[in-house]
């Protein structure tokens, strides 16, 4: 699944379509809101799972269960 988002607030999407693993595209994002959006995404990767970088605007996010 792809989920594509465009500001930080859209990460409220991310809890919508939580699935285990998914890839996130960033492409519409300025700077500020890809570096915020990464280090949210760093967080909930942080104990079970990990974030990979795909290209320059998409990461793929794996939760381990």
């Amino acid at each position: 699944m792809i989920i594509k988002l465009e500001k930080y607030q859209d990460i409220e999407k991310l809890r919508v379509n939580l699935e285990n693993e998914f890839v996130v595209n960033l492409e519409e994002c300025d700077l500020k809101a890809k570096e915020r959006i990464i280090d949210f995404l760093s967080g909930l990767v942080f104990l079970k799972g990990h974030l990979k970088k795909i290209n320059k605007n998409e990461y793929k996010v794996v939760i381990e269960v």
